[in-house]
């Protein structure tokens, strides 16, 4: 738990210093909203590589297959 406070607070406070936000709840929503489209960002990411890696695996098993 102590690493997720961590995080977010680093994050709050990047955006603190680069944003001129007016208050305590404008900054938290902001932050979360950061934090939000990482997370969607990397899972898309992490979609593609999935999907590159299992057309990779099927073209090594019919590799495999064919001089087997």
């Amino acid at each position: 738990m102590e690493m997720l406070v961590d995080f977010i607070t680093e994050r709050s406070e990047a955006i603190q210093r680069q944003a001129t936000v007016v208050s305590t709840l404008d900054l938290v929503i902001l932050t979360l909203l950061n934090i939000t489209d990482e997370m969607f960002q990397t899972k898309e990411a992490m979609g593609k590589t999935i999907k590159e890696l299992e057309e990779k695996t099927e073209k090594l098993l019919k590799a495999i297959d064919r001089v087997v």
